[in-house]
């Protein structure tokens, strides 16, 4: 049977694939580009839709109970971590490194470290993070918990918590509610 779409790949799959863990119910479409699988700590039900590039070089971890949609980027050079209950929206990039545009060194992968600059530092997603469609996260950020970033914005600097922001650079607009925190309650006495 053709299945439109593609398919998500079998525990089986998962668990022959490499990764440093792969918790439960865990959901990655075979159509979404994983390298260095070795490198990636996947908590309890977790979804990576198709076409997300996850470039493990350098450290992923991802808790419980987070969405990656398509068409998302992880570059984890320098490390990414994306606590629970956080949600990318299709299109976001996420970069923990980054080349030096100045024009005072090259560029690019190729070639030696010592003739490249750049910023290398890690990315922290902390929980009910929810980052809006087409978000550039740049490296060393830090989005405390219950962040919400909308479409399209430019993410260079670290946001506080239960904040509402969006623009190119990412500004504060208002305090995000947590009264989620009551629904993850709920959720978390009835899986025990």
């Amino acid at each position: 049977m053709n299945i439109l779409g593609g398919r998500y790949y079998s525990e089986e799959e998962l668990a022959a694939a490499g990764f440093k863990s792969v918790g439960k119910n865990v959901k990655i479409h075979n159509r979404s580009s994983i390298y260095c699988p070795e490198n990636i700590s996947i908590g309890d039900n977790v979804r990576i839709d198709d076409y997300v590039v996850i470039i493990g070089s350098g450290s992923l971890r991802i808790e419980n109970n987070v969405q990656l949609c398509n068409y998302c980027f992880l570059g984890c050079t320098a490390g990414i971590v994306i606590q629970s209950f956080s949600t990318l929206a299709p299109g976001v990039k996420i970069f923990s490194s980054s080349d030096d545009y100045s024009g005072e060194y090259l560029t690019n992968p190729t070639l030696p470290k010592e003739l490249t600059g750049g910023k290398k530092a890690p990315v922290l997603l902390e929980k009910h993070v929810i980052v809006g469609a087409g978000t550039v996260i740049l490296p060393g950020v830090v989005l405390h918990e219950g962040v919400s970033v909308g479409a399209l914005s430019l993410v260079k600097k670290d946001l506080d918590a239960w904040g509402m922001y969006a623009g190119q650079p990412a500004k504060f607009l208002k305090k995000r509610s947590n009264a989620l925190l009551e629904k993850e309650r709920i959720y978390n006495e009835s899986i025990q």
